[in-house]
């Protein structure tokens, strides 16, 4: 083992620790925290049942983006052998995306690419350390995974993330608390190509425009092989449908740490799936 992970785990240890602590007294919306291995909160597709309405307030849209028809394309899993052509296709097309980063062999592996998607000015947000369903995991091990990856990214760029994206799309009590407590707020989807099954360039190219809306969040995953050669159609289609791309940052304004984005409360939503994420 190097001495960057050695130093890396044991550092995130310690804070692991502390941020237990932490979130051992969050709570969610005023509720108190649910028992060990809660029902995780599973968001449907659309064809299923209707999406769970929370009575919040609207989405905290930027001034931009309550006035202009934005979209942001976010995605999962990388770094990995595709992510260098799609920050080639991105920087050529002057496109913004967010990355959800997953932290140990992905981040190890390419951490060239991870240094050029935030030098690119890319948003990179927390996808755990090896992407298990956080609602399956005690409460000790959510918050390993988050602090690592969060060490991880922060030695490698400078910046240290405020967005998580649960795998799986699937987040309870627990993982919120953790979030809370690390200044993430959870970002999950309301587009999709379901891309880990529909395998082919134009099929997800064509779903993601079909199923875009304003204030769109987009998943796809850069480690698929068909689904990066779509993103230069889906840029080409979605400008030409009025949309402006932009980075989960830039969509929301004031993000609040534990918060989850989108809302199903959205009218216009359709809610994510769970599944590769």
């Amino acid at each position: 083992m190097s001495a960057y992970r050695i130093s890396l785990r044991a550092g995130a240890a310690g804070l692991a620790a502390s941020v237990l602590l932490l979130c051992m007294g969050c709570v969610t919306d005023g509720a108190a925290p649910a028992a060990p291995r809660a029902a995780p909160v599973r968001h449907v597709h659309e064809g299923d049942e209707s999406p769970p309405r929370d009575g919040r307030a609207a989405l905290p849209y930027s001034p931009l983006c309550r006035t202009t028809k934005c979209i942001a394309l976010t995605f999962d899993d990388g770094p990995g052998p595709y992510t260098a052509q799609l920050l080639d296709i991105l920087g050529r097309e002057g496109v913004r995306a967010t990355f959800f980063l997953v932290g140990d062999k992905p981040v190890h592996t390419y951490p060239d690419l991870v240094r050029r998607i935030a030098a690119q000015g890319h948003a990179i947000g927390n996808h755990t350390w090896t992407h298990p369903v956080l609602t399956g995991l005690p409460e000790a091990e959510i918050v390993r995974q988050l602090t690592l990856t969060q060490s991880a990214l922060q030695q490698l760029t400078g910046v240290r993330p405020t967005l998580m994206r649960p795998p799986k799309g699937l987040t309870d009590a627990r993982v919120t608390g953790a979030a809370k407590a690390l200044g993430l707020a959870q970002i999950l989807w309301n587009v999709t190509a379901t891309d880990y099954h529909n395998t082919t360039t134009e099929l997800v190219r064509k779903l993601v425009l079909e199923r875009a809306r304003p204030g769109g969040v987009v998943l796809l995953h850069d480690v698929l092989k068909w689904t990066v050669p779509a993103v230069p159609g889906i840029i080409t289609g979605l400008r030409a449908a009025g949309y402006t791309l932009v980075t989960v940052p830039q969509l929301y304004e004031n993000m609040r740490p534990g918060e989850q984005y989108p809302l199903w409360a959205t009218p216009a939503a359709t809610p994510a799936k769970p599944g590769l994420g």
